[in-house]
């Protein structure tokens, strides 16, 4: 047996706790807790949880949940119903799952609910599930509100094992004692601990094996993703245990949802009867009969007890649990038992010739209908077979559909990727068109500058060609004249005369005469020539 103390601060303000330092038994009220881990047929560890509430208690019907000056990442519900499994705690804690690093679970068997200790891996999400949760209902059905602490600090305290040197000076003296004392049980489970240790070795020193989660098979590494330990101390990752299906323990198969029933009234737990109309559990005639009481005040007829799952009629004060159903009128009649052993009254008179044939053709009824509910039921089981078949096909067909269109979705997006690269291509080229034709037109502004210029010197050329080739046309005839004229003086018979002669020309206007003398300058030179 060990014991964990926990030191849960609420609502203490810092400044007053350095202002007043004092011990924190004598400031703030200590209540203990009892709680209860492990599976019952294999180990059960029970201990205390002792919490040391603030002076100033928080108020869990405000709007605005204040958060404590001192707190820590590190949280305790301390009221979870014990009839909520795993499963629906992490469902209640779904939306914080992803930042809580550990989850342990203990079960407090005197009030009938569990608390659980959460390892945040960060203050602010801790803050965050204390402000969510505080003081919230777990669900819409349940009437047990959440109620969380800040825990300061875990301690556990020490124990007597069969690793403590105490124990090993009591077996010692237990030895000594007894010589011939044959060795207890105790000491042959260390023996076989010694061999195992032989076999398999510790971890080198500094360095913890991490075990598996028994659902994956994985590492539970706290750093990678929330752990969970159960009341039967088995640890799994959250999403594997939310996976799970079933209250069960995947491991040991221990089911978290078992609660112990006891009297409503004086709290026994022997003898008890339940009320099969409300629900009502009480004591039976060796206790203090308050399950009679219950059909006195409620007139409730029918009460189960729980040893035997008998039923007890109060108003016939006889045992009827073995009630059916007529069929005429919808009423429910015992069914005679065909060994009357069990102390049940007998509610049927000695019957007749008459009843007993229409006992037969009920007895046959019963069988037919028997026999239309067993068809029924397997007409049903046979039309949940089939619709799993076509559920099959149905999802086979689905499934290659989705296998055809994720098929045409790749080829359409291998397309669409070409085209996006051609048209970018495409771009790219009307883009560096662009720019070409830019540089075109300034090119072609500049060469019509020039073809301007060229043709206005083309024309200046041409004018002044023009002019020299009139100057140049009367000098060639000009020339022609005197080479024709030379031409006929050398054949003509009066040559010498001509050669010797002297032409006079008449006077002209200036222009005429200016040209005649220019033409006879020209001609005497090249005469001269």
């Amino acid at each position: 047996m060990f014991q964990i103390r926990v030191e849960a601060a609420d609502l203490a303000e810092e400044e007053e706790a350095k202002a007043e330092e004092t011990p924190l038994v004598n400031a703030q009220d200590l209540q203990d807790a009892s709680f209860l881990a492990g599976n019952p047929q294999v180990r059960v560890t029970t201990g205390k949880l002792r919490f040391y509430r603030a002076d100033k208690p928080y108020s869990s019907s405000s709007s605005t949940q204040q958060l404590p000056k001192e707190r820590s990442t590190l949280v305790c519900v301390v009221t979870v119903p014990s009839h909520m499994s795993p499963v629906e705690i992490l469902e209640f804690l779904a939306s914080f799952r992803e930042d809580i690093a550990l989850v342990r679970i203990l079960k407090d068997p005197e009030r009938s609910n569990c608390m659980v200790l959460m390892q945040f891996n960060s203050q602010e999400r801790a803050d965050q599930f204390f402000q969510a949760h505080n003081g919230k209902y777990f669900n819409s059905i349940e009437q047990e509100r959440c109620k969380i602490v800040f825990v300061r600090s875990i301690e556990f305290d020490p124990v007597i094992g069969e690793n403590d040197p105490d124990y090993d000076a009591l077996e010692e003296k237990r030895a000594d004692g007894e010589d011939d004392a044959p060795p207890s049980p105790r000491s042959e489970r260390r023996a076989s601990n010694a061999q195992m240790r032989k076999l398999f070795p510790p971890p080198p020193a500094g360095m913890t094996e991490i075990p598996t989660c028994a659902v994956c098979l994985d590492r539970l590494d706290a750093s990678a993703s929330g752990i969970l330990t159960t009341l039967c101390n088995h640890s799994f990752h959250c999403d594997c245990l939310f996976r799970w299906e079933g209250s069960s323990c995947p491991v040991c198969r221990y089911s978290h949802g078992d609660i112990g029933s006891s009297c409503e009234v004086c709290g026994t737990a022997d003898h008890l009867w339940i009320c099969l109309i409300c629900g009502h559990v009480g004591c039976g005639r060796y206790s203090g009969e308050h399950a009679k009481q219950h059909y006195q005040e409620t007139l409730h007829t029918y009460s189960l007890e729980l040893e035997t799952q008998r039923v007890w009629d109060y108003a016939g004060d006889g045992y009827v649990h073995r009630l059916i159903l007529n069929k005429q009128d919808g009423k429910f009649v015992e069914f005679p038992s065909p060994n009357n052993l069990s102390g049940e009254r007998s509610q049927t008179p000695p019957t007749t010739s008459a009843e007993e044939e229409e006992g037969e053709h009920r007895k046959l009824e019963k069988l037919a209908v028997e026999y239309n509910f067993l068809l029924k039921s397997q007409l049903e089981e046979q039309r949940l077979y089939y619709e799993r078949l076509l559920a099959r096909v149905e999802e086979g067909e689905s499934r290659q559909l989705l296998n055809a269109h994720e098929h045409e979705r790749k080829h359409l997006k291998r397309t669409n990727a070409a085209l996006a690269e051609k048209t970018k291509k495409l771009e790219d080229e009307l883009t560096f068109v662009r720019e070409l034709n830019k540089s075109l037109i300034e090119n072609q502004k500049q060469w019509k500058e020039r073809v301007r210029l060229l043709e206005e010197q083309n024309e200046r050329v041409e004018q002044e060609t023009a002019l020299r080739i009139g100057d140049l046309e009367g000098q060639v005839r000009d020339l022609m004249f005197y080479l024709d004229t030379q031409n006929k003086v050398e054949q003509s018979a009066h040559r010498e005369d001509i050669i010797g002669g002297t032409i006079e020309i008449e006077s002209k206007p200036a222009a005429k005469d200016n040209t005649s003398t220019t033409s006879s300058a020209r001609r005497k030179n090249k005469k001269k020539r």
